[in-house]
């Protein structure tokens, strides 16, 4: 039954949504006010369904790796979130769904990867998400989205695992209270309570599920409930019992409008509703556990007068795959790392896991102390933000890399095939040819030639003059490991 990143035992990367404070609604992300010297917490949450926003020393994160949260519109009027598997499966599988409040119905569905294919590396199913989460970013550039608040009461999960919940129809009565709301379920029963004061009482129509090969329908209980006053709305998610000759279906997402709450006048819309761009910054999320929540936000970003790009990474650290997390600041002009810092280095959280609190809390303040001065260094300039763009096709991984990437800028056109890339731009015959330095000299020339060599993501001011171009090597049975790097074009006027 256990298996990683499943719907009730995934690692959580994110806490509790709760309401938060967006940075700057301008394009140029002014210099936030100097923080205090020993910085609190700050659990991140996800402002965007599809948009990862953060990065972590523990590695990746996006929404959809838990797929623990949900998104409400930003006019009220469509709720998004992510399916997720039963857990009598093997594999796991993510598919985006956004649904009409009003109706509960269905308006939108991309499944960004299935069971089968989350049986890739890592790496490879990170890419693949990301590429089809691009596609619908690009898509539905009308979606504007706000995190909703959530309460999780999967902790009761237990006494529903057993054979005889299925057997004996049981249907508990749960109970949730978030913002001025009391919902209860007790299927096929929904209440809710405002101050005191029912509103909803609905037993129509019924959410249980019936599957052909089971003798009567899947008990219900609720496992999870989001909720946005301001938005006027619920979203109920829904789970089930099963056995193993007849398994539990996976969770269902109910929406619902909340009597008399329709969402107030006035709300963002157009682009007024973007998500504002975050500063540049390092973060943490647990008190006493410093190195282990470690993450930054907002990178890459350039500085305002162009005179640099400040980037952030987690390295290669081998069969190991420690936590760590490096900030480096370069000129665009030459690639030339002007100021770096590691917040946290391979090795550093490893070597303290099983020791005595006393050597942990050291590490903890060592890194609080380098975040104290990452945050200062990156508060003296005044930083755009990078706008990660649609390449195509997106390679997973896996050599050879035959294809030639392409990446569309306004009236430019680049190519990038085997370490070359050509820039053309529109009416104009004469294209511009160029060569991207080996990504890691100090490797073996088998593994580090440019032929391995593809586009994994990349970024563009909003003028579209400079891009960062993330790049890294194919892997195969001569070169099981991947190199990485980033490498930061100016382009011609």
């Amino acid at each position: 039954m256990n298996k990683p990143f499943s719907a009730r035992r995934a690692l959580r990367l994110i806490c509790t949504l709760s309401t938060f404070f967006l940075v700057n609604a301008g394009l140029v992300v002014e210099a936030a006010a100097p923080s205090a010297p020993s910085s609190p917490p700050e659990p991140w949450v996800f402002s965007n369904p599809l948009r990862s926003e953060a990065l972590f020393a523990a590695g990746y994160a996006a929404p959809w790796v838990s797929a623990g949260s949900a998104w409400v519109s930003t006019d009220g009027k469509q709720v998004a979130f992510f399916t997720r598997e039963p857990s009598s499966v093997e594999g796991i599988s993510r598919t985006l769904v956004i649904k009409d409040v009003d109706t509960d119905t269905v308006v939108f569905e991309k499944m960004l990867f299935s069971e089968e294919e989350s049986l890739q590396n890592g790496t490879a199913l990170e890419r693949l998400a990301r590429s089809r989460a691009q596609e619908v970013l690009t898509s539905r550039p009308q979606d504007h989205w706000v995190p909703l608040a959530h309460q999780d009461l999967s902790s009761h999960e237990k006494e529903f695992f057993s054979d005889a919940c299925f057997e004996k129809q049981l249907h508990p009565k749960r109970s949730a209270t978030l913002e001025t709301l009391k919902v209860t379920y007790q299927e096929p029963r929904v209440q809710v309570w405002r101050r005191g004061k029912k509103v909803l009482d609905r037993q129509f129509p019924s959410w249980r599920v019936n599957q052909t090969q089971c003798p009567h329908a899947s008990p219900s209980w609720l496992n999870r409930v989001f909720s946005s006053r301001a938005h006027g709305m619920l979203l109920l998610e829904l789970g089930f019992c099963g056995t193993d000759l007849c398994p539990e279906p996976a969770t269902v997402f109910h929406a619902l409008r909340i009597p008399g709450d329709k969402p107030r006048p006035g709300g963002p819309s157009g682009s007024q509703a973007t998500e504002s761009p975050r500063t540049p910054s390092a973060h943490y999320e647990t008190e006493g556990e410093i190195a282990q929540t470690l993450y930054v936000t907002g990178f890459p970003a350039m500085a305002v007068d162009g005179s640099q790009v400040a980037l952030a990474e987690v390295l290669p650290d081998g069969e190991r795959g420690a936590p760590n997390l490096l900030i480096t600041m370069r000129r665009p002009q030459t690639n030339e790392v002007i100021w770096k810092h590691a917040l946290l280095e391979a090795g550093e959280s490893a070597s303290v896991k099983k020791a005595a609190p006393p050597p942990r809390r050291e590490l903890d303040q060592k890194v609080r102390e380098r975040i104290r001065v990452t945050n200062e260094q990156l508060r003296a300039t005044q930083w755009v933000p990078l706008v990660e763009q649609a390449v195509q096709p997106m390679v997973l991984g896996q050599c050879p890399v035959e294809t030639t990437q392409t990446l569309r800028l306004s009236e430019l056109e680049m190519t990038f095939h085997q370490g070359r890339i050509t820039l053309k731009r529109d009416g104009t015959d004469l294209p511009v040819n160029m060569s991207v330095p080996a990504l890691d000299s100090s490797a073996n020339e088998t593994c580090g030639t440019a032929r391995r060599t593809f586009i994994d993501t990349a970024y563009a001011d909003p003028n579209q003059k400079t891009v960062v171009l993330r790049l890294s090597t194919c892997v195969d049975d001569v070169c099981p490991k991947p190199i990485s790097g980033y490498h930061i074009l100016q382009l011609p006027e």
